[in-house]
């Protein structure tokens, strides 16, 4: 299949291009759409939902607009779980102006030497497998990527129409998990739309008695502040402390554990998270929710969290829950509450004085019972994609050392 070798990346890179942030655009003015690292997916995929609109001038525009096949580097962002350095790819047609902004660059490939999409690829991997991580330098909050150095890295370069093949390999692959991955999103919306046809546009929900956040629970409580509970008394093992990270998927999770003594666990055991209690994340990304398992350890939550105890005979917990995430009532007043803040954030004075329409506690269960049937078809699905991706690293791995092709 010919002979690989091994290049800089500068040495098939025809040009780089720094980005551009501009000025905030006046009522009146058209503005350029620009690509920032929130616009980064983690699979390699641009997000253009929320694609900011600057003032550039046009001789820049011109200039540093992006084309079909760029590719675009984080230079400066990451955080403590996430190295800089992560990539997109561009694959917009040219009638479609964007820019990069200043955290980013655009890497253009000169296409008589290299395949934009199999050196894509290769750049990607250096991200998945923990280099970018090595070319890093960390700043007051942000993590800085030394583009120099990457752009001395090596990568193997076998023939073009070899990096064609392998590139055509790995986005088939690709696409298999992206397809899984919309089958997953899709269970979400159906379970929202169930809620919607349940209890928001169903004909008797005019008939429901509204009440408060505080009606439907019998405790409320958010974690220790200041000095109860302090960044140094985590331990590697012991007593579960919730916080943010357990609920921001609106679903419970165990992302990012931290732990107490059992010691500390007695000083703070006021803030003990039971089985169905309901979360709430009240700073940062506010108002997602999630509900407690049944087989939960032990677990207190930190001040970054709300928790509610549900009376379980006026509401069902798995209804509460989706109630923030989805009953427009709800979100309403939550969005309602953000306007003017300096920063987002919620409080128990809040959250008990959200009124919302109650459904029959039947009603409530039915959808209970939907909810555990879609998270069980969800479940299978989660595991199908967690295999597809083992694979897909695999088979990046054998490509790059010219095991496949």
């Amino acid at each position: 299949m010919g002979k690989w070798k091994k290049v800089r990346l500068s040495d098939i890179v025809d040009e780089t291009i720094t980005g551009e942030w501009g000025t905030e655009c006046a009522d009146d003015e058209v503005g350029t759409r620009v690509l920032r690292t929130t616009n980064f997916t983690n699979s390699g995929v641009i997000n253009y939902n929320n694609v900011v609109v600057r003032n550039i001038a046009a001789s820049k525009v011109e200039k540093k607009k992006l084309k079909k096949n760029d590719i675009i580097l984080e230079k400066s962002g990451g955080s403590d779980n996430q190295p800089v350095g992560r990539v997109v790819f561009f694959e917009n047609e040219p009638s479609e102006v964007f820019l990069c902004n200043n955290f980013t660059q655009v890497l253009r490939i000169e296409p008589s030497i290299a395949f934009p999409r199999y050196v894509f690829f290769y750049l990607f991997r250096l991200h998945q497998n923990g280099t970018t991580e090595l070319l890093q330098n960390k700043t007051t909050g942000i993590r800085n990527l030394q583009v120099k150095q990457y752009m001395a890295l090596d990568i193997p370069l076998p023939p073009l129409e070899v990096q064609r093949q392998i590139a055509d390999v790995l986005d088939r692959a690709s696409a298999l998990i992206e397809k899984r991955k919309a089958q997953i999103e899709k269970l979400d919306l159906l379970v929202k739309s169930q809620f919607i046809e349940m209890f928001v546009t169903a004909e008797e929900a005019k008939t429901w008695k509204t009440v408060t956040m505080q009606c439907v629970s019998t405790d409320m409580r958010t974690g220790p502040f200041g000095s109860a509970l302090l960044h140094d008394e985590f331990v590697d093992e012991g007593i579960f402390v919730l916080g943010i990270d357990n609920a921001v998927e609106n679903k419970f999770s165990y992302n990012r554990m931290r732990y107490i003594t059992e010691g500390k666990y007695q000083q703070l055991k006021r803030y003990t998270v039971k089985p169905l209690d309901v979360i709430i994340t009240i700073m940062g990304t506010i108002g997602r929710s999630a509900v407690i398992p049944l087989d939960m350890p032990k677990a207190i939550n930190t001040k970054h969290l709300a928790c509610i105890t549900i009376d379980h005979n006026i509401a069902n917990p798995f209804f509460i829950s989706a109630a923030f995430q989805t009953h427009p009532d709800i979100r309403q007043q939550l969005h309602a509450q953000k306007k003017g803040a300096i920063m987002d954030g919620l409080n128990l004075t809040i959250i008990k004085r959200l009124s919302f329409s109650l459904p029959p506690l039947t009603l409530q269960n039915d959808f209970a019972t939907f909810v555990e049937r879609v998270e069980a078809q969800k479940a299978l699905l989660q595991k199908g994609l967690a295999k597809l991706e083992i694979n897909y690293k695999s088979l990046m791995q054998k490509c790059f050392i010219g095991e496949v092709f």
